[in-house]
């Protein structure tokens, strides 16, 4: 990941007049730094108003009432709003994000709408030097005026346009690679490998490996992991969660098993994540375990 961009920023220009505002307005734009498997929904866009995602660098998905798509790195994807909209990165990933609102994507991305989504193969880098010069404006210039952020989205617009590959939301979605991580997402504490995921997915497990790592860059089997992990940290944050419980919750055979599997990923053993996730104080504790701790 970038060494610039290591933490979450958001800018918030001002609102253009109302003539300019009907047209085209950028409400906020966001530098999105996401560890696997990490979320974002608050940057989601409102009735009225689109939602543009770009991955600079590693992949995510986009969910939302309108779709559910995988971005590439250097893809981008612009979502009419009304409802949630919902990031997660695949892998670690670097993701910028911006809002606009008027009437002037629809007319000027007419040919690469359809059902009020378009996808841009290439466009994360126009998205990223839009959100870049705007970020530059408000640590140099603050605060970001209405008029100059929304010429810089229209001059996005235009740039977006005029980009080779440009199509419909279906081009370049593998349908495979989604439902395996649809399902991952919803299933994996029942998930039984890969074996089972290629089998719900009626598809070999060669093929479902070869698909979802040149999707994503990474295995299937390293992707349910990473979800495992993060899932069994939420758990481990709540001092009535014990290791065995967040084991069996999260999807691994045994605590033995899950012990080791979380330190490889981790760094530290679920032992001393318990204990870091910890309030400190008196009023600090944990949930005992039977027997002698191995973690």
């Amino acid at each position: 990941m970038s060494a610039r961009w290591q933490e979450r920023c958001v800018v918030e220009p001002a609102a253009p007049d109302d003539i300019v505002r009907g047209l085209l307005a950028l409400p906020a734009a966001y530098v999105l730094p996401l560890a696997a498997g990490g979320k974002e929904t608050a940057c989601g866009a409102g009735e009225g108003e689109y939602l543009l995602a770009a991955a600079a660098q590693g992949s995510l998905t986009l969910t939302s009432t309108a779709l559910y798509g995988l971005l590439d790195p250097g893809e981008a994807l612009l979502v009419r709003g009304g409802g949630r909209c919902t990031l997660e990165a695949v892998t670690d990933c670097l993701c910028f994000a911006l809002r606009l609102r008027g009437r002037l994507p629809e007319e000027l991305l007419a040919g690469q709408l359809e059902e009020g989504v378009a996808r841009f193969p290439c466009g994360a880098a126009a998205v990223r030097e839009t959100v870049t010069a705007l970020m530059v404006h408000q640590s140099e210039h603050p605060p970001v005026g209405g008029a100059l952020a929304s010429t810089l989205a229209y001059s996005l617009l235009v740039k977006l346009r005029s980009l080779p590959d440009s199509g419909p939301p279906t081009g370049g979605i593998s349908p495979l690679v989604e439902a395996a991580i649809a399902i991952i997402r919803e299933e994996f504490p029942f998930l039984e490998g890969l074996d089972d995921l290629a089998e719900r997915l009626e598809v070999s497990k060669a093929h479902l490996s070869r698909s979802f790592v040149r999707k994503t860059g990474i295995s299937p089997g390293r992707y349910i992991t990473q979800v495992r992990i993060g899932y069994a940290k939420l758990l481990l944050q709540d001092p009535d969660t014990s290791i065995t419980y967040a084991a069996e919750a999260s999807g691994f055979a045994n605590a033995n098993y899950f012990a080791k599997v979380f330190r490889k990923e981790t760094g530290m053993s679920p032992s001393e994540y318990l204990e870091s996730a910890l309030p400190k104080g008196p009023s600090a504790r944990r949930c005992p375990e039977q027997g002698a701790d191995p973690w």
